[in-house]
């Protein structure tokens, strides 16, 4: 069988092709094809991830992993949120994402806050139908960057119980405990049945 994960992140195909390569499963990215961009006009996680599966797995006629995540700060009323990779301008880097939330935080005086990473992954086969999950890493935000690892919100992320940031974690940790690595292994679970 083969996959689409519905990406064009190095760092996010990379962390999700190490699980479907364990499985046996053989995966492509949406870096091998030239297809239009899915549209992402949701106002959920949920909603954003099966616009995104579904589009991909019409457009290529094969079953396609695609996930939508992002991080919910309490003290900004759950933002960045859904717009987490597009908080600072639609195409802004991961520095201008990071950037604008601590001068959000500092802005209100606050150096740190209760946070969680949410991922929110779908599998959709050619025919519409296919399954989703949830994975959720709770922590606090903090304002002064730490780290050289990982990507996007990670170096101002502590998860709960550590002091390390996620930028501060060697990969196969990071992938242990992290959102994306928690929706992925219910994922995974799902497909396994799904193939027997």
């Amino acid at each position: 069988m083969k996959i689409v994960i519905a990406s064009k992140n190095r760092h996010k195909i990379e962390e999700i092709s190490k699980k479907l390569n364990m499985l046996g499963i053989k995966f492509l990215s949406l870096l091998d094809f030239d297809v239009l961009e899915a549209p992402e006009t949701g106002n959920t996680f949920l909603e954003n991830v099966y616009q995104k599966s579904s589009f991909y797995a019409e457009k290529l006629n094969m079953p396609v992993l695609s996930d939508d995540s992002g991080l919910v700060v309490e003290a900004l009323g759950g933002l960045p949120g859904v717009h987490s990779s597009r908080f600072a301008g639609e195409n802004a880097t991961d520095e201008e994402n990071l950037n604008k939330l601590v001068e959000l935080l500092l802005h209100k005086g606050i150096s740190e806050s209760p946070a969680a990473f949410v991922c929110f992954m779908m599998i959709t086969f050619p025919d519409k139908k296919g399954f989703w999950s949830e994975g959720t890493l709770k922590g606090k935000v903090i304002t002064e960057p730490r780290g050289s690892g990982g990507f996007g919100y990670d170096p101002i992320f502590v998860p709960d119980g550590d002091t390390r940031t996620l930028a501060e974690y060697p990969m196969e940790e990071k992938n242990a405990i992290s959102h994306r690595g928690k929706a992925l292994e219910k994922i995974v679970k799902l497909l396994k049945e799904k193939l027997k």
